[in-house]
């Protein structure tokens, strides 16, 4: 679905009518209604990865996908109960309540707010250079509308991403009140063409089409430094991993974190970063943390991001050697051509088909490493 918005702001219009926004988002939502009403099921991992165009066609039928996370409601009647308790979702998307283990199926409604969001200005209303600020983004669920990009959206429109982006979940719209919603009612009584285009910000579009395929080129990249750092520029965490690594297989569990925090013995900073290892891992549904993911966690950034190891993690995947990162070269690190083709797609700015070191510079740290720097590989 993403991939789709992305094309429209590249197109001769340079953009696509909130009527059309809210079509895709209304589909969205009678899917979720049957989900919800029907079948009692909480799909609990809406994201814009997770809807598909039946076709190409433009005003193609939208599918849901992924349900690997998704949970029957208990008590499936539908009234009452239904409150899970597990830490699941993705954590631009994950609604307050689920990282207080404590929540019901309106956690999906909130997914669908933020992704309208998204749809409607081209970035996320909650984020973070990292997930413990992404995490406390959301927790404190303050967002605004900001200028040029919500200036031409309607009210209706704030006030529909409104009703789904309430911290208090019983005072949002349930999927089938959503329907009803004077945006989506409207659409029928008024000409389209009449309302506005959406005018996306081309530097703020390019950064969540970053963001959607940084954590797999990002995290590897990290991980490349990881292993070349010295003892002095880790600062004992390997001791400290070996600590928490009671059975020494060389990976972290949830249960090992949660011992470690329960024991103690460790600095007030080491039990910050091991909470929010253990809410990353809960959301994310991962298993397990190898030391290289600790280290890039625990170790101070200044020294993952410095600029020779930016330049040391380039070259490793630059496996042509031609000054850019190919989709060969991804699909060679990475083992599948449907990785490299997303990565490249999600990272590749400029659409040229490679990923320049100031692109990769920039996923890497949010600044762009100097073009007087760029010929010396």
């Amino acid at each position: 679905m993403f991939d789709r918005i992305i094309a429209k702001t590249q197109s001769a219009d340079g953009h696509f009518s909130e009527a059309h926004a809210a079509e895709i988002i209304q589909a969205i939502i009678e899917a979720i209604a049957y989900c919800h009403d029907e079948k009692h099921i909480c799909h609990r991992d809406l994201k814009p990865e997770n809807f598909l165009f039946e076709t190409k066609e433009e005003h193609s039928r939208i599918k849901i996908i992924d349900f690997g996370l998704s949970r029957h409601e208990d008590g499936a009647s539908g009234q009452g109960g239904g409150m899970m308790k597990t830490k699941v979702g993705t954590p631009y998307y994950v609604a307050p309540e689920v990282l207080k283990k404590e929540y019901d199926k309106s956690c999906d409604m909130w997914s669908i707010g933020v992704i309208s969001y998204i749809l409607l200005c081209g970035y996320p209303p909650f984020y973070g250079d990292n997930d413990q600020q992404i995490f406390e983004s959301v927790k404190s669920a303050k967002y605004d509308y900001p200028s040029p990009e919500w200036d031409d959206i309607s009210d209706k429109a704030k006030s529909f991403i409104d009703a789904l982006l309430k911290k208090d979940p019983s005072k949002r719209l349930t999927a089938q009140e959503c329907l009803s919603h004077t945006w989506f009612t409207d659409l029928g009584l008024v000409d389209k063409t009449s309302m506005p285009s959406l005018k996306h910000n081309n530097a703020l579009n390019s950064k969540f089409k970053a963001f959607l395929g940084m954590n797999k080129l990002k995290k590897a990249a990290l991980a490349h430094i990881a292993e070349t750092l010295t003892s002095e520029e880790v600062h004992g965490m390997r001791e400290v991993f070996q600590k928490i690594d009671v059975d020494g297989d060389g990976t972290l569990t949830i249960d090992e974190l949660q011992h470690a925090l329960s024991t103690g013995g460790f600095s007030k900073d080491v039990n910050t970063e091991i909470s929010t290892m253990i809410e990353t891992l809960e959301v994310e549904g991962d298993h397990v943390l190898n030391w290289q993911e600790f280290c890039t966690a625990t170790v101070d950034q200044s020294v993952l991001f410095q600029e020779d190891k930016i330049r040391m993690a380039f070259n490793y995947f630059d496996r042509s050697h031609r000054g850019s990162i190919s989709r060969a070269d991804l699909a060679n690190v990475f083992g599948s051509q449907q990785q490299a083709t997303e990565i490249m797609g999600q990272i590749d700015a400029n659409g040229d088909g490679a990923i320049s070191y100031e692109e990769f510079h920039q996923m890497i740290d949010g600044k762009t490493g100097g073009s007087g720097k760029l010929g010396s590989a």
